[in-house]
């Protein structure tokens, strides 16, 4: 019985393409799972940037030429658009410590697209200090009648493409982009969870995020899609006030808000009022991410 996927050896010695000959052995006639994100859905995303970002392409995936090392989900030399399902797990998916001035960006699909969804299973958000809550029941359930066997590679897949990663080990990446890479050269066959009809055109991968305890989701999609089926919202530029890794805390001050984007272009409105009308506080507290305004008043939990 496999006890895990590959070894930190394999990994750490291997390059993706060997790993991904490896995994692909081992997974057999795997049936892996898609889900259907709708119309008007929203995407957030944050870059670090001290001076605010004055266009578009700014905020957006990078070039590929500007990507040096592995991600999540990608190789050096190739771009993701990284992002998360809500403005909070931004800040703890940057790492962001006190004096980062960060632009925040609010993003909405402009039509239906699919998503492979990796790293639900249930072992997996366990560890991380996620639940079983019943809106992710079609995540960590997402094949009806499903085999035993299954299951089992799941939950190895799951738990290796959630491995955490700390600074100075990101050779580790290499084993969750080599089965990000699977879902999409063709290796697995079509997803059978229906909310529609199967797409062999999956936008990208959804994931629960590592970097913030509890419940949150991030997302890695193509730029293909994101040119296609994403539209901006709107952008604020945020100053990071205080941040305390330990307590999962981040205290926040709005500088400038931006809705309009002509020619691709960025026009910010600055934000002159009080300090407590542009500042807010994200923390975990009881079990739930609270968010307060400057005031203290709680305006959302989860």
């Amino acid at each position: 019985m496999m006890l895990s996927l590959l070894s930190d050896g394999q990994v750490k010695c291997r390059d993706i393409d060997t790993l991904k000959r490896l995994i692909r052995y081992k997974l057999g006639g795997y049936i892996v799972a898609i889900n259907n994100i709708p119309r008007g859905h929203p995407f957030f995303r944050g870059v670090n940037w001290r001076d605010r970002p004055i266009s578009v392409s700014q905020i957006s995936y990078p070039p590929p030429t500007k990507v040096e090392r592995f991600g999540r989900v990608n190789r050096p030399g190739v771009s993701m658009f990284y992002c998360s399902v809500a403005a909070a797990p931004v800040f703890f998916e940057l790492r962001a410590k006190a004096g980062d001035y960060i632009a925040l960006s609010e993003w909405e699909t402009t039509e239906s697209i699919w998503l492979h969804h990796v790293g639900y299973h249930q072992v997996a958000l366990t560890r991380m200090g996620a639940s079983d809550y019943p809106q992710r029941r079609r995540l960590t359930h997402p094949i009806s009648r499903e085999t035993n066997e299954n299951a089992r590679l799941r939950r190895l897949i799951s738990l290796a493409f959630t491995q955490n990663v700390s600074l100075g080990e990101e050779y580790k990446y290499k084993q969750s982009v080599a089965i990000h890479e699977l879902l999409f050269d063709g290796a697995s066959p079509l997803p059978t969870l229906s909310d529609g009809p199967p797409s062999s055109q999956a936008a990208g991968t959804a994931y629960p995020s590592l970097q913030m305890k509890g419940d949150a989701d991030n997302g890695a999609l193509w730029p293909v899609f994101v040119d296609r089926s994403l539209k901006l919202r709107s952008v604020r530029y945020v100053l990071v006030e205080a941040a305390d890794e330990v307590k999962q805390f981040y205290r926040l001050l709005t500088l400038a808000t931006s809705r309009e984007f002509p020619g691709g272009k960025i026009v910010w409105q600055p934000s002159d009022g009080p300090d407590i009308e542009r500042r807010s506080h994200i923390e975990f507290e009881n079990g739930a991410w609270t968010l307060r305004d400057g005031r203290g008043r709680v305006y959302n939990r989860h």
